[in-house]
């Protein structure tokens, strides 16, 4: 087991293991070599560079310490607007705003401005309408009251018209 553990590490050192620069001996060519080392990576990374220009142009702001007013001041229109654009709730946000601009017109209809002075007669009637539904609930009792009696004496009138028919029936075979 130790062999194995051995050779583990050996492989991890030989693949994993940078060949690094030969130590400096001073603090300032241990920063120039950081400087060449990140001028390289710009060359090969142009986005970064452009990236590390405009921040290179906001540092001011962003390292500022935090007057607003002093930010609002330097901030030129083209900086606002992509740091709004950065936002990825943006487009909603804007179609939000388009939507309810849309709605404007009816949501201030001149109808809704007289809903106040008319919520007297609302209420006139809405006592109204339940007065008549309390009227149609009785005018509906007494129609069927009414059809009620009128089946049983139709009824009635058939039964009488039945035994009459039996009785001449009967009377006509004697």
């Amino acid at each position: 087991m130790d062999v194995l553990t051995t050779r583990i590490e050996a492989l991890e050192r030989s693949v994993c293991s940078a060949k690094a620069d030969p130590p400096t001996a001073n603090l300032a060519e241990q920063v120039a070599q950081i400087e060449r080392q990140l001028g390289r990576t710009l060359a090969d990374h142009t986005s970064l560079a452009q990236a590390l220009k405009k921040y290179e142009g906001l540092r001011d702001v962003i390292e500022g310490d935090g007057d607003l007013e002093l930010s609002r001041r330097l901030l030129g229109v083209t900086a606002k607007a992509e740091l709004i654009l950065l936002n990825d709730d943006t487009a909603k946000i804007m179609t939000d705003l388009h939507t309810i601009s849309d709605l404007q017109p009816r949501i201030n209809q001149p109808e809704y401005a007289t809903a106040a002075k008319l919520a007297s007669q609302l209420n006139t009637l809405e006592q109204q309408h339940g007065e008549q539904a309390a009227a149609f609930k009785q005018v509906v009792a007494d129609m069927s009251s009414a059809v009620d009696r009128y089946h049983a004496e139709t009824d009635a009138l058939s039964e009488i018209f039945l035994r009459w028919d039996r009785v001449l029936t009967s009377v006509e075979r004697k």
